[in-house]
């Protein structure tokens, strides 16, 4: 009896001893009391630990069902953009094109009337006057045609421009490349698809019209035409065609 009594003071004294090195220890402000429970725990009942598993599975079942269903939501909105997207490109398209199809006539009949006055004067031997008017007519054809210098290629543009057509003047080219048939990937040189496509001869000044539209879904495969080799590529966000103005 007396050695029970004796471990049961050794123990109680050791327990007590921890008690005043923490408190020593502990930082200032900052509430460290040894509680005995938990010296003396023991693993949870597993009753409780049923009731923990349960509760942890239910929240976890919750969350994923939170993380599911904004998913939904994110990739049905982001569905709705793109087709929202494609409706006003196909709206401006329209557009443009009823806007080019008015006022063509006006502009042809304009620059058919300069040119007509151009040979007057040159006949006459008024060759300022005739010099002003054709400098006139080339800037009028970036001012109401919308010509444009050559680009070299269509990587400045972007999936924004799907649908839109550009002027540009350019002389066909074989130096460089270009990839696909008819319809080219935007880092092919407008130059060589110009002429790889028909739309002008090597050496030839002309102005041609690039259509830009979606490249993706496409598979470009070359061939050889008009003294030019395309090349094969697989897809491109990007793609562009290129006739004869």
């Amino acid at each position: 009896m007396q050695l029970i009594s004796g471990i049961s003071r050794l123990f109680l004294s050791g327990l007590e001893a921890a008690r005043e090195s923490i408190a020593v220890s502990k930082p200032e402000g900052i509430d460290m009391t040894l509680d005995d429970d938990l010296l003396f725990s023991d693993d949870l009942p597993v009753e409780a630990r049923l009731v923990l598993e349960e509760a942890e599975k239910r929240i976890a079942a919750i969350r994923k069902s939170v993380t599911d269903h904004t998913m939904q939501i994110q990739e049905e909105s982001e569905r709705r953009i793109a087709e929202i997207k494609k409706d006003v490109e196909r709206e401006t398209t329209v557009i443009h094109a009823n806007a080019s199809r008015e006022i063509s006539p006006m502009v042809r009949e304009l620059f058919n009337t300069l040119k007509a006055m151009q040979s007057s004067y040159m006949k006459e031997g008024r060759l300022d006057e005739a010099l002003a008017v054709r400098n006139r007519l080339r800037a009028m054809r970036s001012d109401l045609f919308g010509v444009k210098q050559d680009p070299g290629n269509m990587t400045d543009f972007g999936s924004s421009d799907y649908g839109k057509t550009f002027l540009f003047e350019i002389v066909g080219s074989n130096d460089g490349n270009c990839w696909g048939v008819d319809y080219y990937t935007a880092d092919s040189r407008v130059a060589v698809a110009a002429v790889h496509s028909g739309a002008v001869r090597i050496g030839e000044r002309a102005i041609v019209r690039v259509s830009l539209s979606d490249g993706s879904e496409r598979v470009f495969d070359g061939c050889e035409r008009y003294g030019i080799r395309s090349l094969d590529y697989g897809n491109y966000s990007l793609a562009f065609s290129v006739e004869r103005v």
